[in-house]
């Protein structure tokens, strides 16, 4: 049996595959994800709920030797000072991914109409178009796109398929537009007629690194006008 499968006071040690390994040294570009410093070699990656057999990556965090002790030695009955927490170390960990990620990240454009792309032809109630266009001319993303639609505030079911309801990616190259359309079950004697389409999505970079950027809303009150743009969401995302 190898080291890496040795018994723990936790269970049995599996090891991190390759792939992920390789995510997250590259998102952090091997600065330690807790003090922030340049690490190369010297670098761990700690299981944050000291769990080795859970690899899960939210649960794994690439640190220097010395934040690693750190994270492992405190004592929670020491009557001074404050243990790191969860909650606490994958906050530091995102702040660092973001700042080593960001330069690859590129803007997708997202916008949804009752009118089909290119015309002033409305579609048919409950018909919706949504435009995806992305913004950068050097480097390839992909989207996750979520669309969940509400009538008077209270969700309505709808089979939205694999690309809107967030189940699989887009492949978006440079300079790319898709002019898509998905169905939601709008009727005209619905009472009262006040539909919400909120949009919950993320940009997974080129290092897979996946970005989630803020929601927003489209509004439909009127069986003859287009949906408007609203910032807000009422509801969060399941």
């Amino acid at each position: 049996m190898t080291k890496e499968m040795t018994e723990t006071k936790h269970g049995e040690r599996v090891p991190i595959p390759e792939e992920d390994r390789a995510k997250l040294f590259l998102w952090c570009a091997r600065h330690c994800c807790f003090c922030g410093k340049a690490c190369t070699t010297n670098i761990i990656i700690h299981h944050i709920d000291g769990n080795p057999a859970n690899n899960d990556l939210d649960n794994l965090i690439p640190v220097c030797f010395d934040c690693h002790g750190k994270l492992e030695r405190y004592n929670p009955q020491h009557p001074v000072g404050t243990k790191y927490r969860h909650l606490e170390i994958k906050a530091r960990r995102e702040q660092i991914f973001e700042q080593y990620t960001l330069p690859y990240l590129r803007q997708i454009e997202i916008n949804i109409s009752r009118l089909i792309y290119g015309s002033r032809q409305q579609r048919k109630l409950g018909d919706t178009s949504c435009t995806v266009r992305t913004l950068s001319q050097d480097i390839a993303v992909k989207l996750r796109l979520e669309i969940i639609p509400y009538h008077n505030g209270q969700r309505m079911e709808a089979d939205l398929g694999a690309l809107y309801s967030g189940r699989a990616l887009w492949n978006l190259n440079p300079t790319q537009l898709v002019a898509g359309h998905f169905f939601v079950p709008i009727s005209e004697d619905a009472v009262p007629f006040h539909f919400r389409i909120e949009a919950h999505w993320s940009i997974v970079d080129v290092l897979e690194r996946e970005h989630r950027m803020l929601p927003f809303s489209y509004v439909l009150r009127d069986t003859e006008k287009d949906w408007y743009f609203d910032p807000r969401v009422l509801f969060a995302a399941t």
